[in-house]
């Protein structure tokens, strides 16, 4: 059933981590802290167990849904508990949660929200199983990288060197209305060729709701994000912003098209971004998240010095389909 104000906290009891000390303290700080970090516990169903009543109500499993930037929703599943019985019968309830929050978006929100994600840990082979069933796909695991070092970067301006027919400008560079999106939305799409990171997203977003998600990252700021081009058209881009709560700067994305590949672009430009971002907040670390089945860029992050610090499974379900 929906979650109403009077279920709120029995829900939130399934769905904090139940390897917490104290469940119930944890379940009423998800629900008095709701407002505060725009979750609106209405978004979840719950199924009740027989000894439930009005007065007390005993939420087996849940499933909430908190609405994102680029027209998304990550959806948080409760985990299987030994005292709701097997395993394989909690992952039908679960399911049914799940579904019925994925109908709640479609029918309600069809406007803001296209697509629903998960990131449960690469571990959590149940919830896995739970999503899949409920029609999520898998688009891959992704390593979460940290950067520590303070050290200087050698690393070229817009300016270059860059090889011949290669140009880099800073987004607070273009002036014209609209001039900076328009050259942005061509040069993702260039860069999603063929791409190693998460293909299994290629279509199922539009470019301008994937735009939107990386502007709402943390700070936006234009003069960190960096427009490249091959012979005057877009063909890449390098985004990062603050994060002032984390005291971090994040690699939004690196992207560059076919025929920017192989040529030894991405260190310097990545380079060039950090260092930038550095000037101002020198003490800060740098966080990227990268498809584990993109080695290349793996190889790139560990020569700049970023450590892998987590991973996440990441599954998506389109809501239009």
């Amino acid at each position: 059933m929906r979650v109403s104000p009077g279920l709120f906290l029995a829900a939130a009891r399934r769905l904090v981590s139940q390897s917490n000390a104290d469940v119930e303290s944890a379940a009423r700080r998800l629900v008095e802290g709701a407002g505060r970090h725009e979750i609106d516990l209405g978004m979840a169903y719950a199924t009740l167990l027989p000894e439930s009543t009005p007065q007390s109500p005993v939420a087996g499993h849940a499933c909430l849904a908190v609405k994102g930037s680029g027209r998304t929703a990550m959806l948080f599943l409760s985990e299987p508990v030994a005292s709701l019985g097997p395993e394989a019968a909690q992952a039908g309830e679960a399911r049914a949660c799940v579904e019925a929050v994925c109908r709640m978006l479609r029918a309600e929100h069809a406007r803001d929200v296209t697509l629903a994600q998960a990131l449960p840990e690469p571990e959590e082979e149940w919830a896995a199983g739970v999503l899949r069933g409920a029609g999520f796909i898998d688009v891959g695991t992704l390593r979460y990288m940290r950067r520590e070092r303070a050290g200087r970067l050698a690393a070229p301006t817009e300016a270059g060197p860059w090889p011949e027919g290669v140009s880099v400008t800073r987004l607070d560079e273009l002036s014209a209305p609209g001039e900076a999106d328009r050259l942005l939305l061509r040069a993702m799409d260039r860069t999603y060729v063929e791409t190693r990171d998460c293909p299994e997203l290629c279509g199922l977003r539009d470019t301008w709701d994937i735009l939107d998600s990386h502007r709402r990252t943390g700070q936006y700021d234009p003069s960190l994000w960096w427009l490249v081009r091959d012979k005057g058209s877009p063909a890449g881009c390098v985004l990062l912003n603050r994060c002032p709560e984390h005291r971090t700067v994040e690699l939004v994305y690196l992207g560059l098209g076919p025929e920017l590949r192989g040529k030894r672009l991405s260190k310097p430009l990545l380079s060039m971004g950090i260092a930038r971002a550095r000037l101002s907040n020198p003490s800060w670390s740098v966080t990227c998240a990268v498809d584990e089945r993109n080695t290349a860029a793996i190889r790139l992050y560990e020569s700049l010095g970023f450590e892998p610090y987590g991973r996440r499974r990441a599954l998506v379900r389109d809501l239009a389909r």
